[in-house]
């Protein structure tokens, strides 16, 4: 069992001894890096206040432009579904 697949078990409470077929493993394994990606935007977007700057305003919208496009990879629809107001 590889460092990710463990990752993905923790999250998602599955016992470390039970079996995944490779379809839930690889299912469980998009959700988990699509989770892993809006952590990682809305911190960046938590950042964001009335007085952020031009600079930590385009280094969010930066952020959420890299998630969304690492989302597209994995899944097209969900990404344009969660981000409709950012073209790539």
């Amino acid at each position: 069992m590889d460092v990710i697949e463990k990752a993905v078990r923790k999250h998602f409470k599955f016992s470390l001894n039970s079996k995944l077929c490779s379809n839930c493993l690889e299912k469980y394994t998009n959700l988990y890096q699509i989770d892993k990606l809006l952590h990682m935007n809305a911190k960046a977007q938590s950042k964001l206040g009335i007085d952020s700057n031009q600079e930590e305003r385009l280094e969010a919208r930066d952020v959420a432009r890299y998630v969304k496009a690492s989302i597209s990879v994995i899944d097209k629809n969900k990404a344009d579904v969660l981000f409709p107001e950012i073209e790539l």
